[in-house]
């Protein structure tokens, strides 16, 4: 949900959108007219603005780090993957905080009670 995004805007000062193909949602309309957003049509890119070059290069290298990480850390390794999805489970309320394991509704090992309540008179 951008939380990540929003912590590195407010830690360094500085305003950073994701833009170019595959920053928008597939379906998602960016326009109502039609027309593409700016910098669509461009490889994807994080756009960096702060009021002093050492905001944007501070902000550029917390982008970097996390990029760095997210390629050379293996997925059950990343920290940082696994407290977004945690954060993310708790915000959708499918966090189970008795072992730290985001529960989805499949995965319940609760056994359900049906009964049948329907009875034939024929």
């Amino acid at each position: 949900r951008g939380n990540t995004l929003k912590n590195i805007e407010k830690e360094c000062n500085a305003k950073i959108m994701i833009r170019g193909k595959g920053s928008v949602k597939e379906g998602k309309v960016g326009r109502k007219d039609g027309q593409m957003l700016p910098g669509e049509d461009e490889p994807l890119h994080a756009l960096v603005t702060a009021n002093t070059m050492e905001n944007v290069k501070k902000a550029v290298e917390q982008i970097r780090n996390i990029l760095k990480q997210g390629i050379e850390t293996p997925e059950d390794q990343n920290d940082l993957r696994k407290m977004q999805l945690r954060e993310l489970a708790r915000l959708n309320g499918t966090l189970r905080e008795d072992d730290n394991r985001i529960l989805r509704p499949w995965q319940s090992t609760e056994t359900r009670s049906i009964t049948n309540t329907t009875v034939c008179t024929k």
